[in-house]
């Protein structure tokens, strides 16, 4: 049987589909109408599931995902390290209800495997959340969930992506019935991964871009068809939507795969620091924070009027590269201590007709779902209103043209080759023995500023 994604596949159904619709000349108008329909079906049955990180439900807040004790780090573990990942939650309620998590392997485009759950699972492949906890003390009533995944109960015999499903009920693939669902990595060290960071080869990318060149090697591990069963993904500070995907070698020599193009195709817009703010304590004021009021809904955090960065010069400063961490300095357990607050964002600029103006960072997944500002013309500013958890945040203005959904950070932030960010390389093989993609290599680099 041949691969849903390989080219052959693709090849042989086109090849169908022109055949069948040589021969409907002949057929009447409502023949012709339905073979289109059954066409489009087969097409539309080779696309199976996308994963993506996302919430179902506007009830849930402040979703994570990071090593045990790390809540810095990122989504991904080496395979049978005995590395644990922590998964948290709230529920904006006071009730207490009952959730299921389970884990789905996915190939490397986040489409789930055609592989059963009992193939790449020892244990159980679903289970109840068993931790949960009431916030303590805070203004806004929420519900705290968490777990640890591998566990006692489950954990995964292939390395490769998997998707954390959050859900109510008994099916897991139900999706009336999920909360979240969350992307998170498994790696193994088979081959060995060199990569240098630096100013895109495109001449006029030079001063805004930055290029990841690097090179694979795999001596004493057979691949059997590089070309064909080897892709890479390159991810930037770890947002999935801002990475290149199924790259391939350019050049092939004894036991070393080399990635270095020309073209772009491993390059990026390097952005900006990013701006950011903290409310750990709400008695006090911290350096980004203009006010802080108490009303009726909660207390209100009014940050400082930001200004667009696009044409000014580069200048450095400590950032997280779009994460948050939650955080309440008065409390012991941030994650039932730390309250809910009203964060007031305003950005002074002229008003963009034909786009949108959004914010994005890690607290909404890099803009999903959607912080839209609006447009106050009495102090001519961009403005938004977000209810957010306690803690230290980096965030960023972009446009969103209306016509086209293209984003645009440089007008708001800037673009700077000099910026510093995070890169993960991430080497998938598609294993022909067990029908699935295994991660073979992860290597991560960070630009030097």
């Amino acid at each position: 049987m041949l691969r849903p994604d390989s080219d052959l596949y693709f090849d042989q159904l086109d090849e169908l589909a022109r055949y069948l619709i040589s021969k409907s000349v002949h057929f009447c108008p409502v023949k012709y109408i339905i073979l289109t329909i059954l066409l489009l079906s087969a097409y539309a049955g080779l696309s199976q599931k996308l994963f993506e990180n996302k919430v179902y439900s506007e009830s849930v807040r402040s979703p994570q995902a990071y090593p045990e004790s790390n809540p810095l780090g990122y989504p991904i573990i080496a395979f049978m390290s005995g590395e644990n990942l922590e998964f948290h939650f709230d529920i904006m309620t006071d009730d207490f209800d009952t959730y299921r998590y389970g884990v789905v392997h996915c190939d490397h485009e986040w489409r789930q495997s055609d592989i059963d759950a009992n193939e790449y699972i020892q244990g159980f492949a679903t289970d109840q959340i068993s931790t949960i906890d009431a916030a303590f003390a805070t203004m806004h009533n929420y519900v705290h969930y968490r777990f640890t995944y591998p566990n006692d109960m489950s954990k995964p015999v292939y390395s490769g992506n998997y998707a954390m499903v959050i859900y109510s009920g008994s099916d897991i693939m139900d999706e009336t019935t999920w909360l979240i669902t969350y992307r998170f990595v498994i790696y193994e060290s088979t081959v060995s991964i060199t990569s240098r960071v630096g100013q895109s080869s495109i001449i006029s990318e030079r001063f805004s871009s930055q290029e990841v060149d690097f090179e694979i090697g795999y001596k004493d591990f057979q691949i059997f068809d590089p070309m064909r069963d080897i892709n890479v993904t390159i991810l930037q500070n770890f947002d999935w939507k801002r990475s290149v995907n199924r790259l391939k070698p350019i050049f092939l020599k004894p036991d070393l795969m080399t990635f270095d193009y020309s073209d772009g195709q491993n390059s990026f817009e390097a952005g900006n620091e990013w701006r950011f703010f903290e409310v750990k304590d709400t008695r006090y004021i911290s350096s980004e924070v203009q006010g802080i009021s108490l009303e009726d809904d909660g207390y209100h955090i009014y940050l400082r009027p930001d200004i667009i960065e696009g044409k000014r010069a580069y200048s450095t400063w400590q950032d997280i590269n779009g994460n948050f961490l939650v955080k309440n300095d008065q409390g012991d357990d941030a994650h039932l201590e730390a309250d809910y607050v009203w964060v007031h964002f305003g950005i002074i600029m002229p008003e963009a007709e034909e786009a949108e103006v959004l914010l994005e960072g890690k607290f909404n997944e890099f803009g999903t779902p959607k912080a839209k500002c609006v447009y106050d013309k009495a102090s001519q500013s961009y403005q938004c209103k977000l209810l957010l958890k306690q803690g230290y945040y980096n965030y960023r203005y972009m446009l969103r043209d209306k016509f086209y959904a293209k984003d645009n950070i440089r007008f708001t932030e800037g673009s700077h080759a000099a910026t510093e960010n995070v890169y993960h390389i991430i080497a998938y093989m598609y294993d022909r023995n067990r029908g699935c993609d295994r991660i073979i290599a992860v290597k991560a680099d960070r630009s030097v500023n």
